[in-house]
């Protein structure tokens, strides 16, 4: 609730106060940070939350300790590539020359990605306060710096990335002084390197895809419509903030506990949890639907102002999709605790083709429709996809 609440009043003053061009263009470079923060999630925090949580307390510390290690030396990895992305990137055409907020967008993602790496850690070790902590100065260490440059009237795309990056820092900096560091020899890190690469390769070759098939439709919108249509996709994903919280909810909770029903119980009585929990989550979205269906317009005047309102047709279309999303998260939950995530990957090439094939076609023809419409299609079949793929699993 902490998280996706600050990053829904974090997205309301940013649409407000940049318009809808320049919430366009921040979202547009956030698409960046999201990439970077989807390769660590297949190769660093699913294989932590799915194998740590198997692990005894005796070897847990050790075993978080050359995880640590180990993030440190992705994420470098990672850095790296993202200079080389953006010099390239200028060179081939230079509407992608984005200048100084080459450093500010960097930053933005080095700091995001080390602070997330540390919520799951405290997560696994089950220190929820030291996790609260962190969060809490990092997420409502945004709004006041937010704030202040709203105030100051000095808000522009640079010093918006400034407001985020600085308290990610400051939060990561406090965690990291409360990481407990065990020594591990150098064969256990290769192995460990080598368990995870082992658990997470079709995860990562995923991670790659499923960004493009997920967010094909918004680049491509920007192509054809201009930065305004991803302001307003973006203004309507982030007025879905209610399901963020479960999302988030379920992305550090779930597969740990999937995990250990499957270890103890078997693969049977981990398909009755699926069950409860695909039961619960469609009660909760049925509910919230009928709201956003009677409301939606109302809702938009009222936190982001007219300037969207006649957009607020859309929010309909994304309370399907964000259904679906949620049935697919939780097919991924079975897969990746058999670790067959070879079907994962598959999924994304069948949705990631789809999305280049269609997304030109569809935006050319129902215009910023054609986003939802195709997102609401890539969604549909990856959950065919899945459904199938459970149903082989003996």
């Amino acid at each position: 609730m902490l998280v996706s609440g600050s990053n829904f009043l974090l997205g309301i003053l940013l649409a407000r106060y940049l318009g809808v061009e320049g919430y366009g263009q921040f979202a547009l470079l956030w698409l960046i940070v999201l990439f970077f923060s989807s390769l660590q999630l297949a190769y660093i925090v699913s294989p932590m939350l799915t194998l740590g949580s198997k692990k005894s307390s005796f070897i847990l510390d050790r075993y978080l300790s050359t995880m640590v290690q180990l993030q440190l030396a992705f994420t470098g990895l990672l850095m790296i590539g993202l200079y080389f992305f953006l010099e390239i990137a200028a060179v081939f055409d230079e509407q992608w020359d984005i200048g100084d907020l080459k450093i500010y967008i960097m930053f933005t993602t080095l700091f995001f990605l080390f602070q997330d790496f540390l919520r799951r850690y405290f997560i696994i070790k089950a220190q929820y306060f030291k996790l609260i902590m962190i969060d809490t100065v990092a997420y409502i260490g945004q709004l006041g710096m937010l704030l202040y440059f709203i105030y100051s009237n000095s808000l522009e795309l640079d010093t918006a990335l400034l407001a985020v990056a600085i308290p990610f820092l400051i939060s990561l900096m406090l965690g990291y002084t409360q990481v407990r560091r065990v020594p591990s020899t150098r064969t256990y890190k290769k192995l460990l390197f080598l368990k995870n690469w082992n658990f997470s390769q079709w995860l990562v070759y995923s991670a790659v895809l499923q960004w493009g098939s997920g967010n094909f439709f918004i680049l491509a919108g920007g192509a054809i419509l201009g930065p305004w249509a991803v302001g307003v996709i973006r203004v309507m994903q982030n007025t879905m903030g209610i399901f963020h919280v479960l999302f988030i909810a379920l992305e550090n909770i779930l597969p740990i506990n999937f995990s250990k029903i499957y270890k103890r119980d078997g693969y049977a009585s981990m398909l009755v949890y699926f069950k409860m929990q695909l039961k619960y989550g469609l009660l909760i979205f049925s509910s919230l639907a009928i709201i956003i269906y009677l409301f939606a317009p109302y809702i938009i005047e009222f936190i982001y102002g007219n300037e969207y309102i006649k957009y607020a047709y859309l929010l309909v279309g994304f309370v399907v999709i964000y259904a679906i999303i949620y049935i697919t998260m939780i097919q991924r939950y079975i897969l990746r605790t058999v670790e067959n995530t070879k079907d994962v990957f598959l999924s994304y090439i069948i949705t990631t083709s789809f999305a280049l094939i269609s997304a030109f076609p569809l935006i050319n023809f129902f215009n910023i429709n054609g986003i939802i419409v195709g997102t609401l299609l890539v969604q549909s079949i990856m959950l065919l996809f899945y459904s199938i793929s459970i149903k082989k699993i003996k």
